[in-house]
């Protein structure tokens, strides 16, 4: 039992810490994206705009700015797999209710800066995700697995941390039966977080083999 209500009150704290600091910073990233969208826009060439989603550059006129996702890694300590954020996020671009492309937000010293923009079947995906399930505005997350190159969504991103470990670094709650939806080749493709952490930690020992 206590056990229990002790598991319950790390989810708890967890959530609310998350929640404190993903309300704050997903203002401050929306408002530089919303400022410098155009900016970025007009750096498109000419006749490459559907490599970014658009039919045109008449879209650009019709934009409207999405909720941020903020983007967690995944990294190997002490022989364990964790979460930490890089303090990047990724915002949607639609024209028409329909997502385009991304702005890549970081901040650095409490200031949010639009640093980079592309990625539209990542966009179209989050558009298809959101459309499968309800996500809550602070749990707006972009899991990114540098390991085997692969972008994945939750819609319950608390539900797979465990305890803080400082430095940014989140433990992965491998018990979780919250699953994670990989974005592969233009699909959602849904795996438990436990096999997630499986085939990451393959990857990593199949690199530790190599070297």
């Amino acid at each position: 039992m206590k056990t229990k209500t002790f598991y319950l009150f790390l989810v708890v704290f967890i959530s609310l810490k998350l929640f404190a600091q993903n309300d704050n910073q997903s203002l401050l990233v929306k408002e530089a994206a919303t400022a410098k969208a155009m900016y970025f826009l007009d750096l498109i060439p000419v006749g490459s705009e559907q490599d970014y989603g658009f039919g045109s550059r008449n879209d650009f006129s019709k934009i409207q700015i999405g909720d941020p996702y903020q983007t967690y890694y995944v990294s190997v300590r002490n022989n364990q797999l964790e979460f930490f954020s890089g303090n990047e996020w990724r915002v949607p671009v639609s024209v028409d209710g329909t997502n385009q492309t991304l702005l890549t937000v970081r901040i650095s010293q409490g200031k949010a800066e639009v640093v980079g923009l592309g990625g539209s079947v990542l966009a179209r995906n989050i558009e298809e995700f959101e459309k499968l399930l309800p996500v809550k505005t602070n749990e707006r997350v972009i899991i990114r697995n540098t390991y085997s190159d692969q972008y994945f969504l939750t819609s319950n991103f608390t539900a797979l941390c465990g305890q803080i470990t400082g430095n940014g670094f989140i433990e992965i709650n491998t018990a979780s039966l919250q699953p994670v939806y990989e974005l592969k080749e233009g699909m959602l493709v849904k795996t438990s977080i436990a096999g997630f952490y499986r085939e990451a930690m393959n990857l990593v020992n199949l690199e530790k083999d190599t070297k």
